[in-house]
């Protein structure tokens, strides 16, 4: 996962302004179509949620990419943001595919594991290139 060097301090329950700003200025988000956010639960909503609200993600030629364990949750950020384009996914595999980069947001080490090894999960997809 790249990040860029100046969100390398933030810390836990700081000011995620700073992240955002960073987020936009990544060369890597500027060469990407489309952006994926994996796990929309009590953090990942906030954050997709943002990166729709600040322009970053969620245009024609930058949509976000979203799935999430809870397909309702994917459903209600989309009715959330209907002028926004939300694109979701029926795995976490086929977000990587679709994505050069991809945030995840998921709420414990059991779940993380079960959503990147799974047969669909997150390691499937990705490839050369991937962020």
């Amino acid at each position: 996962v790249h990040f860029p060097s100046s969100i390398s301090k933030i810390e836990i329950g700081g000011d995620l302004s700073l992240f955002f700003r960073s987020v936009r200025q990544s060369t890597i988000l500027k060469m990407s179509s489309s952006i994926g956010f994996i796990g929309l639960g009590i953090m990942g909503e906030g954050m997709a949620a943002r990166l729709l609200s600040e322009g970053i993600a969620g245009s024609e030629d930058k949509p976000l990419v979203v799935w999430n364990r809870t397909p309702s949750k994917c459903e209600a950020l989309v009715e959330k943001f209907p002028k926004k384009k939300i694109i979701v996914k029926g795995t976490a595999q086929e977000v990587v595919q679709s994505c050069g980069i991809t945030y995840s947001m998921l709420s414990t080490p059991e779940a993380s594991k079960a959503v990147f090894e799974s047969d669909t999960g997150v390691l499937g997809g990705v490839s050369a290139g991937k962020s």
